[in-house]
């Protein structure tokens, strides 16, 4: 299955460091309308190299293969890393080039992990990026590491989903994000 490309940054998008919008104005939410599509908001346009994106992400709409998460270091519009779960507990890190994913790791989330399964659980995601080293947590369990080639030391960053299956719709909400550079000056 390809991956379409997570849409552009917006053109007025939230200051960083970002966090979602306040509890009044409801969450801030991306869709996707077929099996195979994928709806994805950038947290702002700035490039990141060394970088913590953390986001608390419920998937309020979808099935059971529906993936939701986090990309960064997104390069160009169809060049950018993901790191996903879905609902039933499974996890993968990819690297989407020309809009095709890659696996670079992917599996069943271990029985001890701290995850909300099922739809309309909430779970905080985070991503740690410095340098190559790529490493991607679940409610502050480490998930997985991984080592990035040279072609992705800095990009933008936001929330995806994935929509698999045969439901109409896949929708994520975004309960609370943040990104962090790890050290100043680094945008």
């Amino acid at each position: 299955m390809a991956l379409p490309p997570p849409e552009q940054p917006p053109a007025s998008p939230p200051p960083i460091l970002w966090t979602s919008a306040p509890a009044d104005a409801g969450p801030v939410t991306v869709s996707s309308s077929g099996p195979g599509s994928l709806g994805a908001r950038a947290f702002a346009p700035a490039a990141f190299r060394d970088v913590v994106v953390d986001a608390v992400l419920e998937l309020e709409a979808g099935g059971p293969d529906t993936g939701y998460g986090l990309y960064f270091r997104q390069v160009e519009q169809r060049l950018y890393l993901a790191f996903t779960v879905t609902p039933d507990g499974r996890s993968a890190v990819f690297v989407v080039e020309d809009g095709r994913p890659r696996a670079l790791a992917e599996g069943v989330l271990p029985a001890d992990a701290p995850f909300a399964r099922g739809m309309g659980a909430a779970n905080r995601l985070t991503v740690i990026a410095a340098g190559p080293s790529i490493t991607c947590l679940v409610n502050d369990f480490v998930v997985v590491g991984v080592i990035v080639d040279p072609r992705f030391k800095a990009g933008v960053a936001g929330m995806l989903v994935v929509h698999a299956g045969t439901t109409t719709e896949a929708r994520l909400a975004l309960r609370w994000a943040q990104v962090r550079a790890i050290l100043p000056d680094q945008r």
